[in-house]
C-alpha cells in the first residue's frame, strides 16, 4: 500500500484488500489500537463509478465511454448497501458536462452493524467495476469476475 498525508491516509487497494479493510479497521477499533470513528471513502476514481469519455473511460471496448448508467448504478448500490455518504459529481476534474462520477464513504466505529454495512459497500463497490469492464468485453475483467463468482451474464 502507498500512503500519503497526515492525519488522514490515502491508499490504493486491490479488490481483496478493499473487501478485508472493514474487518481489519473494526478489529483495531475494538482493541483500542485506533480511536474512532474512522471514515473510509472512495472518490470518483473507480471503474464502476465513472463515465468520463475524455479520461478514465475513454475508448471503452463496447463504446460505453459516456454512459452515465454505471456511476448512477454505483451510487444507488452504495446507498442500498449502507454507505454513510454517497455522492454524484458532474465534472470530477474533467470539466462540467464532460463526465459523471460517484463517490462513497463508510464510517467504522467498532460496532458489528457498522462493520457489516461497510463490508457490503466495500465488496459491492469494486465488484461493480469488474462487472462493468467484463460487460464491456475486457477479457481480464471477465476472468476476474468468474474467479470471484460474479455473474454479470446470468
Amino acid at each position: 500500500m502507498h500512503f500519503q498525508g497526515l492525519p488522514a491516509r490515502g491508499c490504493w487497494l486491490g479488490y481483496e484488500q478493499r473487501v478485508a479493510l472493514p474487518g481489519l479497521i473494526s478489529e483495531l477499533l475494538r482493541q483500542g489500537v485506533l480511536s474512532g470513528p474512522v471514515a473510509v471513502t472512495r472518490d470518483h476514481l473507480d471503474g464502476g463509478a465513472v463515465a468520463a469519455p475524455h479520461r478514465e473511460t475513454e475508448g471503452m471496448l463496447d463504446g460505453s465511454d459516456a454512459i452515465a448508467d454505471w456511476p448512477i448504478l454505483n451510487a444507488l448500490a452504495a446507498a442500498t448497501c449502507g454507505a454513510d455518504l454517497v455522492s454524484l459529481q458532474h465534472g470530477g476534474g474533467v470539466g462540467i458536462g464532460e463526465s459523471i462520477h460517484a463517490g462513497m464513504t463508510v464510517i467504522l466505529d467498532g460496532s458489528d452493524r457498522a462493520e457489516r454495512k461497510a463490508a457490503r459497500v466495500m465488496r459491492t463497490d469494486p465488484s461493480l467495476g469488474i462487472i462493468r469492464y467484463a460487460d464491456a468485453g475486457y477479457a481480464e475483467a471477465e476472468q476476474k469476475a468468474k474467479a470471484l463468482g460474479l455473474k454479470p451474464w446470468d
